[in-house]
């Protein structure tokens, strides 16, 4: 499969950036386009994670799919009260250009999104934003459910160098104090089930011995599977393993196939 690193100028962040891309072959090209996952880095990575820490080009020939790994630095995929606009780019302008250059589908039934860590959380809640432009979600070892996990990491005080800039630069004057506001993913699976819809199918992973991380996935599963009808199909697989790249290597084909893209 076609596998290469595409440059190019983002009119959104105003500055080059650049993407992973994996293609299948050429003369296999569908009707519509591509189907097409966009893979999300985690906090400490960029848009090469992907291919040089998994076998995702060879997942992704066995179901002929396209995947467009996006650098979005540290911005939890937001658009950034101090920083960039990495939303309205990953949803509006990323798109335009992989359809233009690479014939991704536009259609929603074709298009995917996941991620680990900062992706996994980047992917839920730009799937719950913007449910119109993906039928599916995979979220890897995402580590801020529910949004007052943010609260507690920070009264803690065990949080990283540049955490608490960067936290800031992203949620403004609302940080630490994520629950209940727009940037809280129970509030906009809230306003994706009063609009009826449509609903991504949700996969979510957490290693077992992932201690916090494992206690807010269940606290998610438990919202989740609470809707009525179970209407983002919601599923949390546990397998023992830590934060780390082995895990998702090997569960990422699991969230793949259930999510709809499959071989």
């Amino acid at each position: 499969m076609p596998s290469f690193e595409f440059k190019f100028f983002s009119k959104v962040l105003g500055k080059s950036t650049a993407i992973n891309v994996i293609l299948p072959e050429a003369e296999e090209v569908l009707e519509n386009g591509w189907k097409n996952i966009y893979l999300l880095h985690g906090w400490s990575e960029d848009h090469t994670a992907w291919m040089r820490f998994t076998s995702i080009e060879r997942y992704a020939n066995k179901r002929k799919c396209a995947v467009i790994m996006p650098d979005c630095g540290l911005s939890f995929y937001n658009d950034m009260a101090h920083g960039l606009n990495y939303f309205t780019y990953l949803t509006e302008e990323l798109p335009e250009i992989c359809a233009r250059y690479f014939r991704i589908s536009r259609r929603r039934e074709d298009n995917f999104i996941g991620g680990l860590s900062m992706g996994g959380c980047g992917a839920v809640t730009t799937g719950l934003r913007r449910p119109d432009l993906y039928s599916g979600i995979i979220c890897l070892s995402a580590s801020n459910f529910p949004a007052d996990a943010f609260k507690e990491q920070y009264e803690s005080g065990g949080f990283w160098p540049g955490w608490m800039e960067s936290m800031k630069q992203i949620y403004g004057d609302v940080f630490p104090n994520l629950k209940g506001s727009d940037y809280d993913a129970y509030v906009m699976a809230d306003k994706v089930v009063k609009a009826g819809g449509p609903y991504p199918k949700l996969f979510h992973y957490m290693g077992l011995e992932e201690t916090d991380g494992l206690r807010w996935a269940k606290a998610m599963e438990q919202y989740f599977k609470g809707i009525p009808g179970d209407p983002f199909s919601y599923k949390l697989v546990t397998y023992h393993g830590i934060h780390n790249w082995d895990s998702w290597d090997a569960v990422i084909e699991e969230g793949m196939d259930y999510v709809g893209l499959c071989e």
